[in-house]
């Protein structure tokens, strides 16, 4: 577990393997300015400074964790170094969505700025965590993606959902309300998806997707909380690509 509080510019070095520990302890030239340092908490809102919504970002643990202000889903982030020094932290499908630079800086890039935009530490806030879910819940969540997904595709789809345990319905519902937003964006951007009888969201070892026949699964890690199940994005895009194989 990452501890508590600590200055951006050193938490580079325990995120995950592979990042370098010699960035540790490297200060932010802004902050030298300053007469005290400023900590960053590990749940905290950035601003961004085109002066639009930025994000929640939650570094409570080894897995970071984004939510853009004013959304519902939540990025699991994963690490690797960027080009020019510093991390990229990248989303499932592959995106980065933000960087750290050598010096503590944190660049955003959101659909609206590929570019990146600056962004800044604004205030604390509250970690990330998934609801609770019961199998009602589970069983709602069902009905109602079933409803959206008929008004979607113009005719019926089937919704069906695997055995968890109940500490993993949260999830779940989660997953389900993903593949939903994934489909719909598919349509969105061409795919007729004419195969589409049936959707189908079950435990797996990781968060994958597959397409046999009639059935599109999706399988959910429930023991990695965000990080365990696919995001609305790269279901929409492994939707797309099914339909145009190059």
């Amino acid at each position: 577990m990452i501890s508590r509080r600590f200055l951006l510019a050193a938490m580079l070095s325990g995120v995950a393997s592979g990042i370098p520990a010699a960035w540790a302890g490297v200060d932010n030239p802004l902050r030298q300015r300053r007469s005290r340092r400023e900590e960053v908490p590990d749940v905290a809102e950035f601003h961004r400074q085109d002066g639009r919504r930025g994000f929640v970002l939650d570094r409570t643990d080894d897995i970071w964790l984004l939510q853009p202000l004013d959304e519902e889903e939540v990025l699991a982030l994963f690490p690797q170094r960027a080009p020019n020094g510093g991390t990229s932290f990248n989303t499932d499908w592959g995106d980065e969505i933000v960087r750290i630079s050598s010096i503590g800086a944190v660049t955003y890039y959101p659909d609206d700025q590929p570019n990146g935009v600056i962004a800044e530490m604004w205030e604390p806030a509250r970690s990330i965590q998934l609801p609770d879910a019961s199998v009602d819940d589970l069983r709602e969540a069902s009905a109602q993606s079933a409803l959206q997904l008929a008004s979607i595709m113009g005719r019926p789809v089937q919704v069906e959902y695997g055995a968890a345990p109940r500490e993993g319905l949260g999830l779940m519902v989660d997953a389900m309300r993903l593949a939903v937003t994934g489909i719909e964006r598919a349509r969105t951007m061409g795919a007729e998806l004419d195969f589409l009888q049936r959707l189908k969201i079950a435990p797996g070892e990781m968060a994958e997707l597959g397409i046999v026949d009639d059935l599109f699964t999706v399988r959910v890690n429930l023991q990695a909380g965000f990080a365990g199940r696919p995001s609305s994005t790269r279901i929409s895009r492994y939707l797309t690509a099914y339909e145009t194989p190059s």
